[in-house]
């Protein structure tokens, strides 16, 4: 052995990681204490801190203009407050806010969400309850600041109001069934999903299929469009009318029905491979569930699955376990008509997806939109500001283009599946979002309070977010026009009235999801998809016995944590006198009484199953 591997072998490592672990904490410590200094009071300045996680172009600056107004009101200056924002990666902000709520030292104002330690009740350990404010009208909402021009029955409303009746939801977002109170304040909207239309793309399209509609013979691509009976077997999707042709000499309107849409994307389809354009898809999809279209419909073809016989408990809405159960005893069956229809859909717009879409994430679908390599994106509000931006960005003006939004599209009565879609769920039940709680421990409650009522007021609400180009949640608020089409649409059905097969247990849905997916891109077939899920089912501790039996175990489960809760907020009512405590106790109490420990799912079970035990993995 030479004398270099005897050094070797004697050289402690141990003494390197534990270096490692020592330099690693003198920084964390470090940030700690840099953290500390430079967010805490100054003297007779008091700091308001807002954490929050939305990093969306405009969202940052307009809350800074809102906080600069707030900070040069004369009261607020006179006192020293000083409100300032810290605008965190969702990656970093559930550590972050685990942290800091657990050593006390978290920011006055935070958005609700996404930290594991404060789900469901655990909210009113860290978060103030807010029900015994919202009763009273918002100051900021008094004639004093409202608009003169504004309807005046409105603004006499707003001023004399309580603070929860002036938002467009009730204040809704803010409220906790579960703790019957208040514990948040919602300050904005996404609104609903829609369709990002390139315009340009569009008026390329109809061009296109106007010089090939009069052709003789049409190019098969367009032959297979319209709507065929052949021996009994509906084939195609739209009839060559009058509606269509008007639509098709309309500049810069996107489709106006599904069966136009579908056309549409064959047509960009087709001139992509005329023009070599191989990067050129008619819709940018990726494993962004709320990204792809397909699912835009699914609720609405499912409605029509032996209703009667999913429903069974007598309440409102269908659970994912009773549509399961359903589909285990046979009550809806693969072979039913509108899951076949849905499967058509689901291929047909496959076939219209990038290759190799599940493999993209939310930004690279974006991406391929704004650089005008796809003609439809399909999202939310959140993200309406940055594709606006994208779109006009590129150092080409020819690549720029003008961003159309609509409503995804439903069948006009003489076209393929007007039976089945003539409706789409409303929206009629929307929540206002973005939620901020005010932090419990918070120094600055007072102020903090203030602050989220100023914020929701109804000129600052609307200024906020037509800053921020979101869609407010103030009553009265106008919404930038840029987002007028996100607002919800209030016609059609409730949603609760079908079931969603991706609200079902866990493992249920994640095999859905999975083969689902592999069976619409041809990677399985549908016999294949059907025969492997009903197999599933049958599994005795992922299927249909699992899910009976967790259900009822997870209400048992709920029980018994309300009863515990109840009886430290017994404990703390009775040592403290507090009314905040005494309304949390009675709210509990009440819940207490209603809890069922799981003997609702036995009545279903015994209803639905007659004679049989109850399911039991043991």
């Amino acid at each position: 052995m030479s004398k270099d591997d005897s050094e070797s072998k004697g050289f402690n490592w141990n003494l390197v990681a534990l270096g490692i672990l020592l330099i690693a904490y003198l920084f964390s410590a470090g940030r700690f204490f840099i953290y500390s200094a430079t967010h805490s009071d100054d003297g007779d300045n008091k700091i308001v801190r807002v954490a929050h996680w939305q990093l969306e172009p405009g969202y940052r600056e307009a809350l800074e203009w809102a906080m600069n107004e707030y900070n040069n009101l004369p009261h607020v200056k006179e006192a020293g407050i000083t409100v300032t924002q810290m605008a965190l990666p969702t990656r970093v902000y559930p550590q972050f806010m685990n942290v800091h709520l657990i050593s006390g030292t978290a920011p006055d104002i935070a958005a609700a969400g996404m930290s594991t330690i404060i789900e469901g009740s655990s909210i009113a350990r860290f978060y103030a309850s807010l029900g015994e404010y919202v009763k009273e009208p918002n100051p900021y909402n008094s004639r004093e600041y409202t608009d003169p021009e504004m309807e005046e029955e409105l603004r006499e409303y707003l001023a004399v109001s309580p603070w929860k009746e002036t938002f467009l939801d009730g204040m809704e977002g803010g409220w906790k069934g579960e703790l019957n109170d208040y514990y948040s304040v919602p300050v904005s909207s996404f609104g609903s999903v829609r369709m990002f239309y390139n315009t340009k793309l569009v008026n390329e399209a109809k061009e296109y299929i106007l010089a090939n509609i009069d052709k003789k013979p049409q190019p098969e691509w367009l032959q297979q469009v319209w709507i065929n009976d052949v021996d009994g077997e509906v084939t195609g999707y739209l009839p060559d009318n009058e509606r269509l042709r008007t639509w098709l000499d309309k500049a810069d309107v996107p489709p106006e029905t599904l069966g136009q849409f579908i056309l549409f994307c064959f047509a960009i389809e087709e001139m992509a491979i005329e023009k070599d354009r191989s990067t050129l898809t008619p819709i940018s999809v990726g494993n962004y569930a709320i990204g792809d279209p397909i699912y835009r419909y699914q609720i609405s073809f499912f409605r029509h699955l032996g209703n009667n016989q999913i429903e069974q408990n007598g309440s409102p809405g269908i659970s994912g376990l009773e549509a399961m159960d359903a589909l285990h005893r046979g009550a809806w069956t693969f072979q039913d008509e509108p899951i076949i229809e849905f499967v058509k859909l689901a291929k047909l717009f496959s076939s219209f997806y990038p290759a190799g879409y599940m493999g993209l994430d939310r930004e690279q679908v974006q991406r391929r939109f704004v650089s005008g390599d796809a003609a439809v994106f399909a999202s939310g509000g959140w993200d309406a500001a940055g594709v606006y931006k994208g779109s006009q960005e590129s150092e080409d003006p020819s690549k720029r283009f003008q961003v159309q939004i609509k409503p995804v599209p439903t069948p006009a009565p003489d076209e393929r599946w007007a039976d089945m879609l003539y409706y789409l769920p409303s929206e009629a039940n929307f929540k206002a979002g973005v939620p901020l709680a005010v932090n419990k421990q918070s120094r600055n409650f007072d102020w903090s309070l203030d602050f989220l009522k100023f914020l929701s007021s109804q000129p600052i609400n609307e200024e906020f977010n037509r800053r921020a180009a979101w869609l407010p949640a103030a009553l009265g608020a106008k919404p930038v026009e840029s987002m007028v089409e996100f607002s919800p649409i209030i016609e059609g059905y409730p949603g609760e009235m079908t079931f969603n097969p991706t609200n079902s247990r866990a493992p249920i849905r994640s095999k859905w999801q999975g083969d689902f997916k592999l069976m619409v891109t041809g990677e399985m077939s549908y016999e294949d998809f059907s025969n492997g899920f009903m197999e599933f089912l049958e599994n005795p501790y992922q299927g249909m016995q699992g899910y009976w039996y967790q259900d009822r175990q997870n209400a048992r489960d709920r029980t018994r944590a309300l009863d515990r809760n109840l009886s430290v907020e017994e404990f703390f009512a009775a040592k403290d006198h507090d009314s905040k405590v005494a309304n949390r106790f009675q709210s509990l109490f009440y819940q207490s009484l209603g809890s069922d420990e799981g003997v609702m799912l036995d009545l279903i079970w015994s209803r639905l199953h007659p004679g049989e035990p109850f399911p039991d993995i043991d």
